[in-house]
């Protein structure tokens, strides 16, 4: 029987191969193979430049994921590393304040106090020292005066003498 197989495929592959196609049907299959292998080509083309974009689209995507990851991971291990902050209490800060702004204040009293009274004791100084003055003028006045009416009185002696 394989035999007899053989040879019924042997005779349609010799009635096949006698058989003549038109000129028109083998344009068109000529067109439809052309048309075949042309959308072939062209999906290749695509599918390579589509691989090729989604690889590199898929390296950068994964190490931006990296790098998010890893930013992620600092920031909770420095949130985790720095010690937890005291509660701020602000009635104890408004007491320190209020206590050093005290303090400042006796030091610029005292301090202005001392100043005040050093200008006072250098007023007093000038003032006295002008004093001084004005009465060694004052003296040299009278000297003066003093000088001026005995040399005037003995001038006036010595004309009446000298009228009758």
């Amino acid at each position: 029987m394989n035999n007899d197989k053989e040879n019924q495929i042997r005779f349609r592959l010799k009635v096949i191969s006698q058989i003549e196609p038109k000129e028109q049907a083998i344009t068109s299959a000529i067109e439809k193979t052309k048309d075949v292998l042309a959308k072939s080509q062209k999906q290749k083309d695509d599918n390579v430049v589509r691989t090729s974009g989604a690889f590199i689209c898929g390296q950068i995507l994964k190490y931006a994921i990296a790098a998010v990851i890893l930013i992620g991971v600092g920031f909770i291990a420095g949130r985790l590393a720095i010690p937890a902050q005291p509660e701020i209490n602000m009635e104890e800060i408004q007491t320190m304040m209020d206590k050093k702004c005290a303090d400042n204040a006796e030091k610029i009293l005292a301090a202005s106090s001392t100043l005040m009274d050093k200008r006072m004791y250098e007023m007093v100084n000038v003032i006295e020292a002008a004093r001084q003055k004005d009465r060694q003028w004052t003296a040299a006045a009278f000297d003066k005066v003093v000088t001026d009416n005995d040399r005037m009185g003995k001038s006036i002696i010595a004309l009446a003498s000298r009228t009758n």
